[in-house]
């Protein structure tokens, strides 16, 4: 479900579910709540914030970037 909505390959979605695990949560409860979201629960709020993280984070990597150099605070766009 990942690869198919980020999109990206197996490793990258699997790292990404990882990472979201992060926030002290389990692999399979954040798989659950990405499902369950799909299928209209709404993700928690520390759940989102991870995902959030963990996509910038994905996308980051993908350009080849410093993930870190690339956070901005919510709500503001870039230059």
């Amino acid at each position: 479900m990942v690869m198919v909505l980020t999109p990206c390959h197996r490793g990258p979605a699997r790292n990404l579910l990882t990472d979201m695990a992060q926030c002290n949560t389990k692999l399979p409860d954040v798989a659950a709540a990405v499902v369950a979201d799909w299928e209209g629960e709404p993700l928690s709020r520390l759940m989102q914030r991870a995902l959030r993280d963990a996509l910038r984070r994905l996308y980051a990597e993908d350009r080849g970037c410093d993930p870190r150099l690339t956070d901005e605070p919510s709500g503001r766009g870039g230059p």
